[in-house]
């Protein structure tokens, strides 16, 4: 959704921090990141840090409206999504647009916030602080790598054994591309491990089980189309830059499934788990790829296998 812009009249002179405060609601930490991202501005210009203001301002602040989208799960902390593929975690620029935020803000009020996010291509399992109380606690697992995730994928040709991927991962390429991450040298330790869980051979495809030891953009993405098992489905990694461009460019391509291998990115946040005051967390997607049938059976066995060690402690709750 986009991000509203709304004038005010300042009687006094204040700082811009304590205006926001005071006549919005925020604590000091979110007065700040609105104006470090440029959302307060007098005569054009943006308000800069300590800077007192009076007269007539602009606000620009983000307006979740209702989106179909319920938590799978939530209580007093926190709350958890399964996000369906093409759907932003957060609003990208300050344009019209469905994102997660609509539905997470919407429920829970302006404070909610999502403690990671997934790519737009990406389904699956998104945790956020329902309570902004609680969202430093749960950013700081998420950062101790403390909460687990495992992804399945659907890939390219056959993968026959398990795979630990360790290529160094760098962003910053300049041009039209500059999205993309890319294996360099340079680049920033970067660890994937691959598990195989079913070929089909009519589809030279491989089911597999991924886990992102390391947290790279595009991680698992880049590592698989590196070691010629690209992702099905994905516009980026793997494929004819021309249409990646197109793509890019479009925001969508009529010819998806023939340029990409499938109708979407075959990439899916299938599992979260973690402890959080003193209770074990153990969340599966359920969404699947409708495109791959043929996997639904090992689908199902999946999120079984990988709790298996996490229902064995106490205090469990799985939904």
């Amino acid at each position: 959704m986009p991000f509203v812009t709304r004038s005010y009249e300042i009687l006094e002179p204040v700082a811009a921090f304590l205006f926001l405060m005071r006549a919005k609601g925020y604590t000091q930490a979110q007065a700040q990141k609105a104006i470090d991202r440029g959302r307060l501005s007098q005569n054009g210009r943006a308000v800069g840090k300590g800077e007192k203001i009076c007269g007539y301002v602009e606000l620009s602040e983000f307006e979740p409206c209702d989106m179909p989208l319920e938590p799978v799960f939530y209580n007093e902390y926190f709350c958890v999504y399964d996000k369906p593929h093409n759907l932003l975690t957060h609003p990208k620029g300050r344009f019209y647009h469905h994102s997660l935020n609509d539905a997470l803000k919407k429920r829970f009020g302006n404070g909610a916030n999502a403690i990671h996010r997934l790519d737009k291509q990406t389904s699956g399992l998104v945790l956020c602080a329902s309570n902004p109380v609680y969202e430093s606690q749960l950013k700081s697992l998420m950062e101790q790598r403390q909460i687990n995730k495992t992804y399945l994928a659907i890939v390219q040709g056959e993968l026959k054994q398990e795979m630990l991927i360790s290529e160094r991962i760098a962003r910053g390429k300049v041009g039209d591309l500059r999205i993309k991450s890319f294996i360099s040298p340079k680049g920033k330790p970067s660890h994937t491990l691959l598990r195989p869980l079913a070929y089909h051979k009519p589809t030279d495809s491989t089911l597999v089980s991924a886990i992102a030891l390391t947290g790279r953009t595009h991680q698992i993405r880049l590592h698989c189309a590196h070691v010629g098992h690209r992702i099905l489905g994905d516009p980026l990694y793997g494929v004819d830059e021309k249409y990646s461009r197109f793509y890019l460019a479009n925001n969508a391509t009529p010819h998806y499934e023939q340029y990409f291998g499938a109708p979407h990115l075959c990439l899916n946040a299938h599992t979260l788990s973690f402890i959080f005051k003193e209770r074990t967390y153990y969340f599966v997607s359920c969404l699947r790829f409708e495109c791959a049938p043929h996997f639904s059976a090992i689908w199902d066995k999946a999120g079984d296998k990988t709790g298996q060690n996490i229902q064995a402690q106490n205090n469990i709750f799985q939904v």
